[in-house]
């Protein structure tokens, strides 16, 4: 949608069954087409469909392998692959393949960048892509009634998190640090495999009559940043551009975040938020602590969290820096009486 505001015929593929389908419902751009790989039947209908759509467009921007592979094969006149995490870049014999068939790379961070330095594709053009809020995404005084709706005393401080509940997410340094902070609630969205065993540990940790699990949300989100004091990221997810943060920041809340790469992009310790060492609940509860008796510090640094996202962080911003990659690819010469390079 970025880039279709900024005038470029763009039309956008993926796959079906998915919430994103029901979302993108009614736009002509948007093209159900990509299926689950669960056959070679389902993977050539896939590729059948691609070809068909990319047979009109000068460029084609992948984001994940099995669309990197289908855009190669379907004979993408030029191909631009987004790297989200750090696995995805050439670790072994299939992604390097598929890297050799790329003109340029978007990039979720700066770390992403560094790693791409030192692969065999470090001289093709590549550019961070900010993160885009939705207009959502914004202060507003609605943190009242949801901290009412959920049971949250209205005076107490909120620290929340967001992620699939599952191994590796950092629930437990969470629910650990939260522990060591009498005065705080704690607020974890999200749904998965974890949420029983998580419920155990914070009632033996004592604090289950302050943790609240709202489940999994999509529509309304930004109501829950709205009731938070304090936003904590404590691992990464699959997508390493950390979009929680920016979304948080958004809607005014400072990030107490892992030392993560890429984190040091959205963060920036003091004016918005602190860091702390992964996977150390001590050191997040001092911080904790600190932030949590400073309603000043946490109304400041909100604000200017707030005010750097509405100027960075923006479907302008994204845009143009896609445009500006799009431009470098070596070979793009529009076609005769073409203005700005399409793409799907």
């Amino acid at each position: 949608m970025a880039l279709r505001s900024a005038g470029v015929e763009c039309h956008f593929a993926h796959r079906r069954g998915h919430n994103l389908e029901a979302r993108l419902a009614g736009y002509e751009w948007a093209h159900a087409i990509l299926e689950p790989v669960g056959s070679v039947r389902s993977f050539l209908r896939s590729l059948r469909a691609l070809r068909h759509l990319a047979s009109d467009f000068d460029l084609v921007h992948t984001h994940l392998p099995q669309d990197h592979l289908l855009a190669t094969l379907a004979g993408a006149r030029l191909l631009v692959r987004s790297i989200h995490h750090p696995n995805h870049l050439p670790r072994h014999a299939y992604y390097r393949l598929l890297l050799r068939r790329t003109d340029a790379f978007g990039l979720a961070n700066t770390a992403l960048g560094e790693a791409l330095s030192r692969s065999p594709w470090a001289a093709r053009p590549r550019a961070v892509l900010p993160v885009a809020l939705e207009p959502r995404f914004r202060p507003a005084p609605v943190g009242p009634v949801v901290r009412q709706r959920l049971g949250i005393p209205t005076q107490a401080v909120v620290v929340g998190t967001i992620g699939k509940l599952d191994r590796g997410r950092g629930h437990g340094t969470f629910l650990a640090a939260l522990a060591r902070v009498p005065a705080a609630w704690g607020m974890v969205i999200g749904k998965g495999p974890l949420l029983p065993h998580l419920r155990r540990t914070a009632q033996e940790l004592g604090i289950a009559g302050r943790v609240v699990w709202p489940g999994y949300v999509e529509e309304g989100l930004e109501s829950l940043y709205a009731a938070m004091d304090l936003f904590v990221f404590p691992a990464a997810g699959s997508d390493w551009a950390h979009r929680a943060i920016a979304e948080a920041a958004g809607c005014g809340v400072p990030t107490l975040a892992a030392d993560l790469p890429g984190v040091r992009d959205l963060v920036e310790p003091p004016a918005t938020g602190e860091l702390f060492p992964c996977d150390d609940a001590a050191a997040l509860a001092v911080l904790l602590q600190r932030w949590a008796a400073n309603p000043d510090q946490r109304r400041e640094a909100g604000a200017e969290a707030a005010r750097r996202a509405a100027a960075r962080w923006t479907s302008e911003r994204l845009a143009a820096a896609c445009l500006e990659l799009y431009r470098v690819c070596p070979g793009l010469a529009p076609r005769p009486g073409a203005g700005a390079p399409a793409g799907a």
